[in-house]
């Protein structure tokens, strides 16, 4: 279940289910970049962009790579574990106090699908079928996905 979880993340930090969020501030404020913001003033996050960002994730920042989700427990153990990442780092699910509250429902249930379906079924994306996400209020296929699938022996 751990690299499960973590090719879950992945997924999420590539294809975020909402790839924009929008913030309005109250009053002045400094953000922890260091700008100064005047009140009133509203601010466009891009997830889906911050996903993708070198400064963020690192030179192999579009390789999809579950294993950046996971670490080794203790020396003793030598246990994978899921390793925490910041959410102002992930913020498919936001951060600080507007964070999803479904956050940890969303990946049992997530994961409770993935198992019962990955166990029985095997799917391949149909040749040159065109992965293009169609980004509005929520991300989505913009010619849905084509995929094979076959019962698993």
């Amino acid at each position: 279940m751990v690299y499960l979880h973590g090719a879950m993340c992945e997924t999420l930090r590539l294809y975020p289910s909402v790839p924009y969020e929008h913030k309005q501030s109250i009053e002045p404020d400094v953000l922890p970049s260091g700008h100064a913001i005047d009140g009133n003033t509203r601010i466009l996050l891009s997830i889906f962009s911050m996903g993708r960002m070198e400064e963020i994730w690192g030179s192999d920042w579009m390789d999809f790579k579950p294993e950046r989700w996971i670490s080794v427990g203790s020396t003793d153990e030598k246990k994978m574990v899921v390793s925490h990442v910041p959410a102002y780092k992930f913020a498919a699910f936001m951060a600080g106090p507007r964070t999803c509250l479904g956050r940890k429902i969303a990946f049992v249930q997530m994961k409770a699908v993935a198992s019962c379906v990955l166990r029985r079924f095997k799917f391949e994306v149909v040749d040159d079928h065109p992965v293009v996400p169609d980004a509005s209020i929520l991300m989505f296929m913009k010619y849905g996905l084509k995929v094979r699938v076959s019962n698993r022996a």
